[in-house]
């Protein structure tokens, strides 16, 4: 799979030089963060790009986002939170889990690690693959780089369902559990 992150540059290095070029600060745009210290607003940008999300709470009382992206069943697990309030986290991580209906090992897991940065993929003694995607947003990110992360993402657990379902089986949702 190839990087959407090349995208990034192609669409933010001619604006910068645009903005210069017109005397007007490159990043005067104005946008409201996405941030895992905003759970409910990172619910609020996943819908608006099509995608289910629903807010809910961990075990431990920390945020938890079940979702849909891209068809896919997920989590989006927060971590780095305040241990008493449960908020204030600084980062996520989204997971899906796969019970795989064409072999995928360790080999197989490695492979894909390589051509995809930001993902962790581990392959459990039954055979689970788990996607994991993590990202540090600290007080926030741009809405247009979160988007991207989420689309990465999206195309990971894509790649990855291509791998472990066969072509009948495609609609097969991933699983995911924490």
């Amino acid at each position: 799979m190839k990087s959407v992150f090349s995208s990034i540059a192609r669409a933010t290095i001619p604006a910068i030089f645009c903005a210069m070029a017109c005397g007007v600060p490159a990043f005067a745009e104005s946008f409201t963060p996405v941030s895992a210290t905003d759970p409910a607003g990172i619910v609020s940008v996943l819908q608006a790009s099509g995608d289910k999300a629903q807010l809910t709470h961990d075990d431990s009382g920390d945020p938890l986002i079940k979702a849909q992206i891209g068809g896919w069943t997920t989590q989006i697990v927060f971590y780095d939170c305040n241990e008493i309030t449960h908020s204030e986290c600084q980062s996520l991580q989204f997971n899906a889990n796969f019970m795989p209906e064409k072999p995928f090992d360790a080999a197989a897991a490695a492979a894909f690690v390589r051509d995809n940065r930001f993902g962790a993929v581990t392959v459990s003694p039954d055979r689970t693959v788990n996607v994991t995607w993590d990202v540090i947003t600290g007080r926030g990110i741009d809405p247009a780089v979160f988007s991207l992360v989420v689309k990465s993402y999206r195309l990971a657990l894509d790649t990855i369902g291509s791998q472990v379902f066969s072509p009948a089986h495609m609609s097969h949702l991933a699983s995911a559990s924490r």
